[in-house]
């Protein structure tokens, strides 16, 4: 009986070291997460515009005291495989699923607007978009607009998914209108 004991603690001591734990689970949320924090957006497409597309790359090289552009090599989109100096980049975003949005705070959306958030192969083109109504937020869904230039006071509005959103945490990015 008492070598039975020791047979079972034996068994259960390395059950209890085979499990996986919460950190090594395989996670789609969290692969997702991990494929965009480990790039960049940067402009492919109208650097510098209100209505740039931005799509994911790799940051080659910071900018310096006499270069003050980024080099950046995109890993999917319509620039994709291409380097490019560019001042157009987004260091840093967080999903906006998370937090709350606030009217008038301007945001990264991806343009195809999969219904799944788990979806990578629909991560290839996004825009800065305004926060325009929060009514429906609760049900995952925001409106977002779009202005052109900076007097674009009429812009096209389009809601989406807020599982497609991210908030701009570096650079600081304000809304390009100017209000007389």
């Amino acid at each position: 009986m008492k070598k039975f004991a020791y047979l079972l603690g034996f068994f259960l001591l390395i059950a209890a070291a085979c499990q996986t734990t919460p950190y090594e689970r395989e996670d789609p949320h969290q692969e997702y997460e991990k494929y965009i924090n480990s790039h960049i957006f940067a402009a492919c497409n109208n650097d510098g515009k209100a209505y740039a597309t931005y799509s994911l790359a790799y940051l080659n090289k910071r900018p310096s005291e006499r270069d003050p552009y980024y080099k950046v090599t995109f890993v999917d989109g319509p620039c994709k495989g291409s380097s490019r100096w560019t001042k157009d980049v987004i260091l840093k975003t967080e999903p906006a699923e998370d937090g709350f949005l606030e009217l008038g705070q301007v945001v990264l959306r991806n343009y195809e607007n999969p219904a799944s958030r788990d979806d990578k192969s629909q991560t290839s083109r996004w825009h800065k978009g305004v926060v325009s109504n929060i009514s429906r937020q609760n049900k995952g869904i925001v409106t977002l607009t779009f202005p052109r230039d900076s007097q674009d006071f009429n812009a096209a509005r389009e809601s989406v998914y807020t599982h497609n959103v991210r908030f701009i945490i570096e650079p600081r990015v304000k809304d390009v209108r100017t209000f007389l």
